[in-house]
């Protein structure tokens, strides 16, 4: 009987995150700086992450490039001329489509976001508890499809 729970710690040992090598890493104080998209119609995507999410235009190179910024989060919106829309992706976790799935923002209270959300006229999705990363989270689409999920970290 003393074996059970010797072997569920053992495998928890095992599933556990990798351990990462004490090396340097090869570009130290790494920060998120701003998040890259490539759009059919700068205006429309604009006044999107400005009404729904709170985004302010930084900087603006006319209608071709844009950055947005609201606190620490920064987005690049560049329209390329012959860009063709990309496959959607499914919501995560059924992400099919490997590479970046989702823009993740922190919020501190998911129910009145969600709530704004839908009074401003967006589909924000259910808000799900994820126990275990100690967060709540909501999914949700901008007007050229891309996903925008919200996260508020759980009390302790």
């Amino acid at each position: 009987m003393k074996l059970l729970p010797l072997s569920l710690a053992c495998a928890a040992t095992l599933i556990a995150a990798p351990a990462l090598a004490d090396d340097a890493p090869a570009v130290p104080s790494v920060q998120h700086f701003m998040m890259g998209m490539s759009v059919a119609d700068i205006n429309k995507m604009t006044a999107w992450y400005h009404d729904m999410l709170g985004f302010k235009v930084e900087k603006s190179l006319g209608n071709t490039l844009r950055f947005l910024a609201n606190g620490n989060e920064r987005i690049e919106m560049v329209v390329a001329p012959g860009s063709k829309p990309g496959e959607q992706r499914p919501l995560p976790p059924n992400s099919t489509i490997q590479g970046w799935v989702q823009l993740t923002m922190e919020v501190p209270d998911l129910d009145a976001a969600r709530a704004a959300l839908a009074a401003k006229g967006a589909s924000p999705g259910a808000i799900t508890p994820i126990q275990p990363l100690g967060i709540r989270i909501l999914f949700m689409r901008d007007p050229e499809g891309n996903i925008v999920e919200l996260v508020q970290k759980l009390k302790n």
